[in-house]
């Protein structure tokens, strides 16, 4: 991946969440040795303002367009902003600036996607020597305009590089919480190590999480495990609930996914549990769902389970009909 920002080519990360993705586009960034500017789109979704606020921070330049903001660290723009200022603003913004690393995370939640695209191309054409994207996402479904533009895409013929980052073998986790431990002088039998990984399940960013409240009080595992299981259903839980909030057929796909937390689910099975649904509704449903990193297809055998083991337990907990 650092060759490839050497090479300028733009790429993007696509996989389930907590899987890592945001550490292995900073651990490149660093190894690049390129500046960098992250643009996280939970912190805000509206990309032109989340950009330009970056690009301005600690800068005196004016922004100039349908609307004149004094010179400040950040704007705000208005929704009436138009793409000709948007241009004009960013190009003023970069023109001599040193190449720099673009880092678009978990660019699903930027909320006009139309504008993204725009402004995405408008780099492209005109900044591909100084700025080079990395874009992470785990909804494949929505980072596909970008992978796979058509031909009325502004990002039509621009061609970008797909890394998927997957879940780690039980081998890589293990071998993952042994080396943090030791590092902070601490250690677990072989037994427990094999317990947390099949509980975490081959994502980095619950072991990573599982590490840091063992390493603060070492004499209580469980109690460890504990507050990793409380604070991973609390966030996947809020993502659960936002997420429904934007998807169609969402009472569907938590009914669904409902019935997953069970164990795996052959296509068959899940028709009895989907009630009235056709094959092809019941297929857009699944399609949705691994499109949102949600469920996976097992390649050995065609039946479908969740990728994240707290959205498993989560389900057992509060039943799809509880959700709001």
């Amino acid at each position: 991946m650092v060759k490839y920002i050497q090479e300028k080519r733009w790429t993007i990360l696509i996989g389930p969440r907590r899987v890592g993705k945001t550490s292995l586009a900073k651990c490149a960034i660093k190894q690049a040795g390129y500046p960098s500017i992250i643009l996280d789109a939970r912190e805000n979704a509206n990309f032109a303002d989340n950009l330009l606020q970056a690009l301005t921070h600690n800068s005196n330049f004016q922004i100039t367009g349908n609307i004149t903001v004094p010179n400040m660290p950040f704007i705000s723009l208005g929704a009436s902003y138009s793409k000709q200022a948007l241009k004009k603003n960013l190009d003023n913004l970069l023109n001599g600036r040193k190449k720099t690393v673009l880092l678009l995370d978990e660019a699903q939640w930027f909320s006009d996607q139309r504008t993204l695209l725009m402004m995405l191309a408008h780099l492209y054409d005109y900044h591909y020597e100084t700025v080079t994207p990395i874009i992470t996402g785990s909804a494949v479904g929505v980072l596909k305009s970008i992978l796979e533009p058509n031909n009325k895409s502004p990002l039509f013929g621009r061609p970008t590089m797909q890394i998927d980052v997957k879940k780690w073998h039980p081998s890589v986790s293990m071998n993952f919480l042994k080396k943090g431990l030791e590092q902070n002088n601490l250690s677990l039998d072989t037994d427990l190590l094999v317990k947390t990984v099949e509980l975490l399940d081959g994502l980095p960013g619950w072991l990573t999480m599982f590490g840091y409240y063992y390493t603060a009080n070492p004499s209580n595992y469980t109690d460890a495990v504990n507050k990793t299981l409380g604070e991973a259903l609390k966030i996947v839980s809020d993502e659960t609930n936002s997420i429904g909030k934007l998807a169609r057929g969402w009472q569907m796909h938590l009914k669904l996914l409902t019935a997953l937390s069970s164990g795996s689910k052959s296509f068959t099975e899940l028709l009895s549990t989907a009630g009235q649904s056709t094959n092809s509704a019941l297929s857009k449903h699944l399609d949705m769902l691994q499109r949102l990193n949600y469920i996976e297809k097992r390649p050995q055998d065609g039946r479908y389970e969740i990728t994240d083991p707290i959205m498993t337990e989560l389900l057992k907990r509060k039943p799809f009909n509880q959700q709001t």
